[in-house]
């Protein structure tokens, strides 16, 4: 498994325990509120932290990064808006189905198909992760809608990030799309008349924790990691995040695995060891073939 890998597996680790932390904290925040506090603490922190990578600013950097913020701010939006009226575990199963939906877009954007080894390891990712969820129910009310338009928007992010994140350096490109998040949170909150909650209402652990590691180191990473492995295998990675879900909610609030979400989870691991391992696998056989077919190989071609 190369580092990107093990990074998005880092990422999908994080990202399980903060369903239930902004669900618990939306009890006192609007999601407006929330989306736009944790955006700009984070912006701010990475502006502080790396300055000098950020000037001067290439126009082209802005544009690309601008158009990525647009997918982000449209995914956490989505997600937050949904989180209101689901369960945090619906949310993450819902969430995790854009890897059903990257391999379409990466071959709308991209034209590319993945390949074998990646396709088998999206279906039984997708097959663990609704044996993994099936005992949350599948209704479709407005809660539902507005977490599958976040699915959406996250596998149209990722794919995109996949392709930007190639000529644009991991820093500016994540600032510039947090930038804009923060600015349509303050927007939003600002054309419903202003914050709800004040200061010490507000739960500022969870927030910090949400702004500084899950989203703004969280989101460096990401770009990082998504210029350097493919959309579809980082689809099959993302799956594992209900998993890490569960096992946040099982060590820190009482909450057991029942057996068919220890299958799904089985089923969505095995994706994941498919798609990483498809590719050496196949070089090793090819190399095997080629070797046998060299002269003086017995068996092989040539004089032996």
């Amino acid at each position: 498994m190369s580092r990107a890998d093990l990074a998005l597996l880092f990422i999908c680790a994080i990202w399980g325990t903060t369903f239930a932390l902004m669900r618990d904290t939306m009890r006192v925040l609007h999601p407006f509120e929330l989306m736009a506090l944790r955006f700009t603490i984070a912006t701010a922190l990475l502006v502080a932290v790396y300055w000098r990578r950020l000037w001067p600013l290439r126009r082209a950097w802005v544009v690309d990064g601008l158009w990525l913020g647009l997918w982000l701010t449209a995914g956490y939006l989505t997600q937050v808006i949904g989180l209101r009226t689901i369960s945090a575990s619906r949310s993450a199963f819902i969430t995790s189905m854009s890897i059903a939906i990257i391999p379409f877009v990466a071959f709308l954007l991209l034209r590319s198909r993945p390949v074998l080894g990646e396709a088998l390891g999206v279906a039984l990712a997708v097959a663990g992760l609704v044996l993994f969820s099936a005992d949350a129910g599948f209704a479709v009310r407005p809660g539902e809608l507005w977490t599958l338009g976040c699915a959406i928007a996250f596998a149209v992010q990722i794919v995109l990030t996949g392709i930007i994140g190639k000529r644009v350096p991991a820093v500016p490109l994540t600032v510039l799309q947090m930038a804009v998040a923060a600015a349509a949170g303050w927007t939003l909150v600002a054309a419903r008349g202003g914050p709800e909650a004040g200061p010490g209402e507000i739960p500022w652990g969870v927030l910090l924790y949400l702004a500084v590691i899950a989203t703004a180191f969280v989101l460096v990473l990401q770009t990082w990691a998504l210029a350097r492995t493919s959309s579809v295998k980082a689809g099959v990675l993302y799956a594992t995040e209900p998993i890490f879900a569960a096992l946040f909610a099982a060590a820190f609030f009482g909450e057991r695995m029942t057996a068919r979400e220890l299958a799904g989870a089985a089923l969505i691991l095995a994706g994941v060891v498919l798609s990483e391992l498809w590719r050496p696998v196949l070089a090793k056989w090819a190399a095997r073939r080629r070797v046998r077919a060299e002269p003086g190989f017995p068996g092989g071609s040539g004089p032996g």
